[in-house]
């Protein structure tokens, strides 16, 4: 039995109280927590799109050749790429003896075999229309009433003049794209203006990377395309706006031959965007994208292939990259299988291997 002298006074019995009156000491004899530094903000992935332009039939056709379909099946199950760029000509108008139902039935058979799958898989499909889109006046009221009903999912900048021109970002505005009306030869000043202020806006300046899309080219590329009219007429000034504008590449159809360049003498290649020794705009980067049913290169016969084409862009360092099958075959084009320069209408491109 305890007696009556408390625990704290037995031999041995440790008071509760002691630990207690020591903690302050060991807490200041602890060594303080290291903070964590500052964290540097992720670096942007890249964005890649494909790039798809120039399928349509013969005129009035519903109907799509079957490397088409194979396209898009690659797009859809292999590439899932952020979205579609389209240079045109995605139905086969610009005739006048079409009717109004057969246009229409033309944007249906579109709608079937390419917007449905690729919106199905959640890709949206971005383009500039050509002149089998949108040449005619009927032709531009039935492409208005389609893509009125149709808008792809894009974070859009620009759409007033949505399907004809308009101006978007991609890749969490990390790529800033910009479509022309440049279905036919003449882009006017008009035309420049908004372009130089679509470049010089808020988004386009936040982005890693500023593309133009527009379906004619700024210099000829295939045979049966190298003559006026096929080109657009007077280029200087809009290549002028672009490189102004930083703009990474200029992106055209029309002459369904696939070949990344450069437009330029070999002396005037360099940075976008800069002037050269004699005080003159640098190079511009140039991708003519190709189709389905392709065309020989300008003083190249036996060269025609169908493609499609897996664009990478990295916008941390303003750089692209791309991936070139034949549509047909499935086999890879090899950027070194084309010709090192094309001498078309508009002036010199020289063969790239890249977008820098």
């Amino acid at each position: 039995m305890i007696s009556s002298r408390t625990r704290d006074e037995l031999p041995g019995v440790h008071s509760p109280a002691l630990p207690l009156l020591l903690l302050p000491l060991l807490l200041s004899a602890a060594p303080a927590p290291v903070s964590p530094g500052p964290v540097s903000p992720a670096l942007p992935g890249p964005v890649r799109v494909a790039i798809l332009s120039d399928f349509n039939g013969p005129y009035g056709s519903t109907s799509y050749p079957p490397a088409l379909g194979r396209s898009v099946a690659r797009i859809v199950n292999d590439w899932r790429p952020d979205a579609v760029l389209s240079a045109g000509d995605l139905i086969a108008g610009q005739k006048a003896s079409l009717t109004d139902a057969q246009v229409r039935a033309m944007w249906a058979a579109f709608d079937r075999d390419v917007r449905v799958p690729l919106n199905r898989a959640g890709i949206p499909f971005a383009f500039t229309p050509g002149n089998h889109d949108a040449a005619l006046p009927r032709d531009r009221r039935e492409a208005r009433t389609y893509w009125e009903a149709h808008p792809p999912a894009l974070t859009f900048v620009d759409r007033a003049d949505f399907p004809f021109r308009s101006s978007f970002t991609l890749g969490g505005g990390t790529v800033f794209v910009a479509t022309l009306d440049a279905a036919g030869p003449v882009v006017d000043a008009g035309q420049r203006a908004w372009l130089a202020a679509q470049l010089a806006s808020a988004p386009a300046r936040a982005a890693g990377i500023r593309l133009v899309l527009g379906h004619l080219p700024l210099s000829g590329v295939s045979e049966g395309k190298n003559r006026a009219g096929e080109v657009i007429r007077d280029a200087g000034p809009l290549r002028q706006v672009m490189q102004e504008g930083r703009v990474l590449a200029y992106i055209s159809g029309h002459h369904a031959a696939y070949y990344p360049g450069r437009l330029g003498t070999p002396g005037q290649l360099g940075t976008p965007g800069q002037l050269n020794a004699a005080g003159q705009p640098g190079g511009l980067n140039v991708l003519a994208s190709g189709g389905i049913g392709g065309r020989d290169y300008v003083g190249h016969p036996g060269t025609a292939h169908s493609t499609v084409t897996l664009l990478t862009l990295h916008p941390a360092a303003g750089r692209a990259t791309f991936q070139t099958v034949d549509a047909d075959t499935g086999q890879p084009v090899q950027t070194s299988s084309l010709p090192t320069r094309l001498e078309g209408l508009g002036g010199t491109l020289n063969r790239v291997n890249d977008f820098r």
